[in-house]
């Protein structure tokens, strides 16, 4: 119930302007990200890099939300559009999957040369949080210059684990919400780039199938197993050396949350697995005026590196 809510509710309006910039990547490709930057905010002062979920951009409304949070506390944000999404589109041939950490650390370090005295915080959401978990755990053998803090929102760290269970009959609504989205970004990005080769995505397509027939060809996997196993956090999460912190809830349909039931975390992550939210629904008082109790935990937490 608390995902189907929190989707319906309206979205916000971003309080301070975005600068867009591009970012070139090592294959030609291109990154949007956009830089706000709070009238208050100085040389030293924190930035966040938000990185959105599956079939998201930097204009969903939890980018915004959160982007509004933490700017009214005096933190720069850079809200990322990985390749294909938002405003990336038709500035990349490639399109983001669960794996692409590598992009975020390449977004990170352009965060860092921007702002090289301030702490790099990365905030991920759904998809955004396995691929920062993931990151948070490659960092410990390649750091991430200035990186200081680490947290995620309803990450699917165990990427099989979630294809089963979001296919799962009484979670059928969330998979052919999702699977649109995603062929509607499949078929957007093949009108910038008329020379790739089309795929014919069947009815009903299921997360697994898109993953299979797109996803993973694409990515340069194998299949979808070998993507989901390749992409995911999970065996990553023992290796994480920067304070990092989960917030996930039992009744999550697309998650898989059992893992979390399951898992010992390393020292420096902190885990809080709540009975209900659904997926990045979390809908409750905040003690700051809104609803979103999970969203203004995570600013809280992050913004302790002050």
């Amino acid at each position: 119930m608390q995902t189907v809510l929190g989707n319906l509710l309206p979205a916000p309006r971003l309080h301070y302007p975005a600068g867009l910039q591009e970012l070139a990547l090592p294959d030609g490709d291109r990154l949007a990200l956009h830089d706000s930057l709070p009238v208050r905010w100085r040389a030293g002062d924190p930035v966040v890099l938000l990185v959105h979920g599956l079939g998201g951009s930097h204009r969903s409304a939890y980018m915004v939300r959160l982007a509004n949070a933490l700017m009214s506390r005096r933190a720069r944000v850079v809200r990322i559009d990985l390749r294909g999404a938002g405003a990336g589109a038709g500035r990349a041939r490639k399109l983001y999957n669960g794996g692409c950490s590598a992009d975020v650390r390449a977004a990170a370090h352009e965060v860092q040369r921007w702002a090289p005295g301030s702490p790099l915080l990365l905030l991920g959401l759904s998809l955004g949080g396995n691929i920062v978990l993931k990151l948070a755990g490659e960092a410990a053998a390649q750091p991430v210059p200035g990186l200081a803090r680490v947290a995620a929102i309803a990450p699917p760290i165990d990427l099989a684990a979630c294809a089963e269970a979001i296919a799962r009959p009484h979670n059928r609504i969330y998979e052919a919400y999702y699977v649109r989205a995603l062929v509607r970004q499949v078929k957007r990005h093949w009108r910038f780039f008329r020379d790739e080769l089309r795929v014919r995505f069947p009815r009903p397509t299921t997360l697994r199938v898109f993953d299979d027939l797109y996803t993973a060809p694409r990515g340069g996997y194998a299949d979808a197993l070998d993507y989901y196993r390749r992409a995911s956090a999970a065996p990553l999460l023992a290796d994480i050396q920067v304070p990092s912190y989960i917030l996930a809830a039992r009744d999550d349909p697309f998650i898989a949350p059992d893992i979390f039931e399951t898992m010992r975390p390393p020292r420096e992550l902190e885990l809080h697995l709540v009975a209900h939210g659904g997926h990045m629904g979390f809908l409750g008082w905040d003690g700051a005026g809104g609803i979103r109790w999970a969203e203004q935990r995570a600013v809280d937490w992050l913004l302790q590196v002050r």
